[in-house]
This record gives structure tokens, sequence and C-alpha cells, in this order.
């Protein structure tokens, strides 16, 4: 069958189209491959599966809550009650050399201890060291009788502090964790609580060791102190918080760690067993490190502020002096808080720092860049300032005139 020479013309049209469609794809294609534009935007990771019957991630400098599972259910906690016992001690005791004895009452708690005796003699620090390390209850006890004068007065304490950091899902019976009704938090208000806690170094310390060594009377070697908490053992990068297990609370956990740059808190109330209370920690740390990124923050001259300059009308642009990258949650938008004048006194020389800005993520700093004079200006002359005012008469006559010959016009 013949055609037209108008179809032929058609048909080469179309071949050619069809040529350059293709040509353009490969180009695309490859583009994609050297970088030249963005791949897809990828889905959020799907949070793990664990075994607690309550769990929470919450990101430590911030504070924002980025897993919860039964959140605010309320737990037996376990040692983990030792959290609030240590933080009470040390916000109350400022010498942490001084020497306590031991009572009766201290010696008979029984379960996880480092066996004390009546009389015996040893400072708040070793104390400390052997209930946050060793999670001894007879040296909760012993530490409550030194701080508060008995068990009952310091659990008090405990109750009005939880009051004060807004833990409402928490309540003490004791100070140590044994089972006991009444005694109870949730995994939210533990992470809250061990956020507290890290902020203080010396709590920080503590809860990093994994082993260590105190003084045992009428022994010819000390008491070996090991965390329950072998995650300090297995990992690196996790640097606390504190274990706890009983019939009641199975087996319980805060943990801290930094991963990709990054600082999270890990709360697991009711574990079935101690291999799963690990695993599901590590999941839970390595899930929250996949929802973060680097992110460029700021960048070198940017604009961010505008101030006046005396006997200038075009003003001075302020901009950032270095760029920032920050590790943020890829999904969080960053805001910025500038703090600069609004006006400036002459001389001002280029680069001359005169503000800040705030880089904040989820409520919390992530960064903070000085703003400095985009341009230099000199001191102004009785030339530049005499310049000045008869430019604005005369700005200002122009104006008038403009105005009274509008009004005249619409009269007319």
């Amino acid at each position: 069958m013949e055609r037209s020479p108008g179809s032929h013309a058609r048909l080469h049209a179309t071949r050619w189209r069809a040529t350059l469609v293709a040509v353009a794809v490969m180009v695309a294609v490859v583009a994609v491959g050297w970088g030249l534009r963005p791949p897809p935007a990828v889905a959020a990771p799907s949070p793990p599966r664990v075994h607690a019957r309550a769990a929470v991630i919450i990101d430590q400098r911030s504070g924002y809550v980025l897993y919860a599972r039964n959140a605010d259910l309320r737990l037996p906690m376990a040692s983990t009650t030792k959290i609030m016992t240590g933080l009470l001690v040390l916000r109350q005791v400022s010498d942490l050399d001084a020497v306590v004895t031991v009572r009766a009452d201290a010696t008979t708690v029984g379960e996880d201890e480092i066996w004390l005796v009546p009389g015996e003699q040893l400072t708040v620090n070793q104390l400390m060291e052997a209930l946050l390390i060793q999670s001894a209850n007879d040296a909760a006890i012993a530490l409550a009788d030194y701080v508060a004068g008995s068990e009952k007065a310091f659990v008090a304490e405990m109750n009005a502090e939880a009051a004060r950091l807004g833990l409402t899902h928490t309540h003490y019976a004791n100070c140590h964790g044994l089972d006991q009704a009444g005694h109870y938090t949730s995994a939210l208000d533990l992470a809250r609580l061990a956020r507290v806690a890290l902020r203080d170094p010396r709590f920080a310390a503590y809860v990093r060791v994994y082993h260590a060594t105190i003084p045992w009377r009428h022994h010819p070697w000390p008491r070996e102190l090991y965390s329950h908490n072998v995650l300090l053992r297995d990992y690196s990068w996790v640097y606390g918080v504190k274990t706890g297990q009983t019939d009641d609370a199975g087996y319980c956990l805060a943990a801290a760690g930094k991963l990709a740059g990054s600082r999270f808190i890990v709360t697991l109330l009711h574990e079935p067993t101690p291999e799963l209370r690990e695993s599901d920690a590590v999941k839970l740390f390595h899930y929250a490190a996949s929802l973060y990124s680097s992110r460029q923050v700021a960048t070198a001259g940017q604009p961010l502020a505008h101030a006046r300059v005396p006997y200038h009308d075009e003003g001075l642009t302020l901009v950032v002096a270095q760029p920032l990258r920050a590790v943020v949650r890829s999904a969080a938008v960053v805001t910025t808080q500038v703090e600069a004048p609004t006006s400036v006194k002459l001389p001002v020389t280029k680069g001359q720092v005169l503000g800040t800005v705030v880089y904040r993520c989820d409520g919390a700093v992530v960064g903070r860049r000085a703003l400095v004079a985009e341009r230099g200006f000199a001191a102004a002359g009785w030339t530049t300032r005499a310049g000045y005012v008869l430019h604005q008469m005369k700005s200002w006559f122009v104006g008038t005139c403009r105005a009274i010959g509008s009004g005249v016009s619409k009269l007319v």
C-alpha cells in the first residue's frame, strides 16, 4: 500500500518525537544516577516489634517522644526506682565523702545487696556506687536513713519530687523497688525521670560504670560491684542508666545511648526475659537513630536581619557568619530566633559581630551562630551629615509639593 507524501512527513515527525522522548528519559536516568536530581522521598521506617508491656523512646536533648507503647500504663518498675533514690541523694548531699553509719533496718531488706552490717561505715560516694552499679537494696535504705532520717520520710520526699517533676503516673512505696502495693511508674515517666537525672554529671558518672570495687569491712578483699545493665558491657555507645527485675515487674530498663550523633533514652517495662530486654532495647535505639539525619541548618552569608544606619538610607544587612550542620529529626522543622539590633552606631566594620541567631529543633537548641555586618560604614563626618539632612529636606519638600498638587487637581 502506497503512502502519500503527507503521511511520510507525519511518520518522520512522529519518529523524531519518539527519539527525543527516549533521549530525554535516558538523560533523566543518568542525571539521577549522577546525583543531579534528588532521589524519591523514602518513607519513614516502621517501629520494631517489642515484647515489653510498655516502652518509650525520647530524644534526650529535647524530650521529644519518638516512640510510645502504652506510655502512660502504670506498672511496677523494680530497681529502676533507684534512679529517683540516687537523684534525691545527690540533690541533698553536697559532700559525697561524708561518712554514713549503717543502721539495722538497712541490713534486713534482702534480695540484691552488698551485705552491710549494723554499725559499718561507708561514704555516701561508696553507697551511691553500690546503689547505682550493683543495685544494692541495703545501700538504698542506708542512704535514705542518712538523708531523711528514715525510709518512710525519704519515700515521702520521692513522691514530692515526682509531683514536682510532673510524673503523674508515678508513686513510690519504698526506695529500692521491691514489689509493694502502690509502687508504680509509667514508661514515659521513667524516661523523663532518667532525662532529668542525667543532667547531673555525678549521676551520669555512676550509671555509666559496669564494674567497680568498694571496701568490705573484715574481709581481705573489696566488694566487687557489677552492673546488671549488660548493654554497658556489650555496646560502647550506651552510657546508662538502670535495670530492674521482680516477679511483678518483670524485666525493666531505662537505658541511654548515643547513635548517629544523637542521644536517646529507651525505657522498657515488664519484659519477659533479660535477653528480650536487651535485644528490644537495641532495636529501639537503632530505630530512633534511623529517624535522624545531618542537615545544613545555616549557610554563611545568609541574610537574617536588617538595621538602620545613621545618615544612610540603605541600612545594613546582618548575615550568618559561619555555616551550621546539625543532626536533627528528619521530619522536624528547624526554627530560628534572631537577636539583633534594629539600628547601629557608626563606625561599623565589615564582619563585625552585631547579633546572634539560635537554631532550635523540637524545642531544643541545636546550634548558634553570630550575625555580622555584610558591609562596613565609616564614621559620619560633617559633610556626610549635612548632605543627609539636605537630602531629607529635599525629599520632604518634593513629597509635600506633590501632595499639594494632587489635592489642587482633585478640587479642580
